[in-house]
């Protein structure tokens, strides 16, 4: 390691204890003052991401520490317990996200590119926000919670489709490599079932799985060994580590409804430290000096104009939902 990378990581890691402090003052979410903390230090560190490995692997590992943590929040009981005819306006909404965003593409002729960008929903900032607002637990925040993660798989196989389509348009390596996605969701579900089953026949071995505060902390190598798993299954089928992330948690909370004390650890370690550090990468990608052009700002301004508008306007279907006034409010923002 570098002195100035050293330094580098020194300054997140004080910089990701300091930043909630003044993020309650300015009434911002934390996520948000550890991306604006990320961007100051990128005045002093160019190309920190690309050029520190260590930096590097810290902040893409908050991200997939930040993916499994959002499928692992996720309540399955609070699913079963909704309704079809509610899920399908979930379902319809997104369908109506899309269809604005192609037609707001058209109408502002701009490249097929942003078509993702404007139907793209983002539940790893999704959910540290929820946290900070105290919601993330109630009824109104599992609601927002699925549906974001409903618009994350929507958003992560249009992404997957988009590159290979670009990549290499329709021939026969994009074939391939649908059938090695597919191959990686059907393992997915395969082990699904398998674990479910070794749970089913050994009731009283699952406590490895969920005990914390045991000198080996069997529980926190447990949710580890499950993260992994699926990373490297997914960087072996070419599926992005995120989705393998993301899977993962969603796993562990399917097969395991009271995981609150595991979850609590890992939420810990994770929130305490991993994703501030992931939060504060995100703004070292960028060069704040960029933000100075008038043209990236207005771009900037119409894009956000048109992602809330797109929310606002297929956020009109949640009238036919069980989902409170308030939640309704908050989806355009959230999502």
């Amino acid at each position: 390691m570098s002195p100035e990378e050293a330094i580098l990581l020194a300054s997140m890691c004080l910089g990701s204890f300091v930043i909630p402090f003044v993020s309650k003052r300015l009434f911002l979410p934390a996520a948000v003052g550890e991306i604006a903390f990320g961007l100051l230090l990128g005045l002093f560190f160019t190309n920190a991401l690309f050029a520190m490995p260590m930096i590097k692997f810290l902040s893409e590992f908050g991200f997939i520490m930040l993916m499994y943590l959002a499928g692992l929040e996720i309540d399955f009981q609070h699913i079963q317990e909704t309704g079809k005819s509610e899920l399908a306006v979930y379902l319809t909404f997104f369908a109506a996200v899309i269809g604005l965003a192609c037609y707001a593409r058209a109408l502002l002729g701009q490249p097929v590119i942003y078509i993702l960008i404007y139907m793209t929903t983002a539940i790893g900032l999704l959910v540290p926000v929820l946290k900070d607002t105290g919601i993330l637990r109630d009824a109104a925040g599992q609601k927002i919670l699925v549906i974001g993660s409903i618009g994350e798989v929507i958003s992560l196989a249009a992404l997957t489709l988009f590159a290979l389509y670009f990549a290499s348009g329709i021939s026969v390596y994009s074939l391939i490599s649908l059938l090695e996605i597919f191959a990686f969701f059907v393992i997915c579900y395969l082990l699904l079932k398998a674990f479910r089953l070794y749970v089913w026949w050994n009731p009283l071995r699952i406590g490895a799985f969920l005990d914390s505060g045991d000198p080996s902390e069997t529980g926190m190598r447990a949710n580890f060994v499950n993260l992994f798993v699926f990373v490297s299954l997914a960087a072996i089928f070419g599926v992005e580590p995120i989705v393998g992330a993301f899977l993962a948690g969603m796993l562990f909370a399917l097969v395991f409804r009271r995981r609150e004390a595991i979850l609590e650890r890992m939420n810990s370690f994770g929130y305490g430290f991993l994703v501030p550090l992931f939060f504060i990468g995100v703004g070292l990608r960028f060069d704040v000096r960029e933000f100075c052009s008038k043209d990236i700002i207005l771009n900037a301004l119409i894009m956000c104009g048109v992602i809330f508008l797109i929310r606002a306007v297929a956020g009109v279907l949640f009238s036919f939902s069980k989902i409170s006034f308030n939640a309704r409010v908050l989806m355009p923002c959230a999502l």
